[in-house]
């Protein structure tokens, strides 16, 4: 995950840069090191795969 500008975050998947409020979490649910930032766009066509959750609110994050 990559957080820009204190308040912005890169999705992981199409590498566009987007505020905080407008992006979701995704998680392995056994390994919570694995994280990927998704655009809304992206989390569409990706979805939520089986074992993964989904955290929309990540704006805790901002620095």
């Amino acid at each position: 995950m990559k957080i820009v500008d204190g308040d912005k975050a890169e999705c992981d998947r199409c590498e566009s840069v987007f505020p905080l409020a407008d992006v979701s979490l995704l998680e392995k649910e056994t390994n919570r090191d694995y994280e990927r930032v998704l655009c809304e766009e992206c989390l569409k066509t990706v979805g939520v795969p089986r074992g993964y959750t989904l955290r929309r609110d990540i704006t805790h994050l901002a620095t």
